[in-house]
């Protein structure tokens, strides 16, 4: 938090939810040639079961493609669970694409998916 990373969403006084958002691309994932510097990374979303439904992780999602466009940056990107494919439909869901999937034997993430902010040409 000291950071300006991980920030906390709140509903009548109460934390309801949480996400990271940082330019730390994960590089068991995302290769040079993906261009990690063109893009911000959503890392622990998580929402609150009393918030469940009401949209929350949907405004998380748009306030963070919202962050990395003011930040002159090309894609919001993420990674998920390889074997959680309501998760994947979920972000699809969000106007986020699958990149591709990963699959490290150590890692249960590996699903790659991300989210164009802006084209190349706008703001660079």
């Amino acid at each position: 938090m000291e950071r300006g990373e991980c920030f906390l969403a709140y509903r009548t006084g109460e934390p309801i939810a949480t996400l990271t958002v940082d330019e730390q691309a994960d590089p068991e994932f995302w290769e040079p040639g993906d261009r990690p510097d063109e893009a911000l990374y959503v890392h622990r979303m998580a929402v609150s079961r009393k918030a469940a439904g009401r949209d929350v992780g949907a405004q998380l999602l748009g306030w963070a493609v919202d962050r990395a466009a003011a930040a002159g940056k090309r894609f919001l990107r993420l990674d998920a669970w390889k074997t959680n494919p309501g998760l994947h439909l979920y972000y699809l869901g969000q106007g986020f694409v699958l990149v591709r999937v990963v699959d490290l034997p150590h890692r249960s993430s590996g699903a790659l998916f991300e989210r164009v902010v802006q084209s190349p040409s706008c703001g660079r």
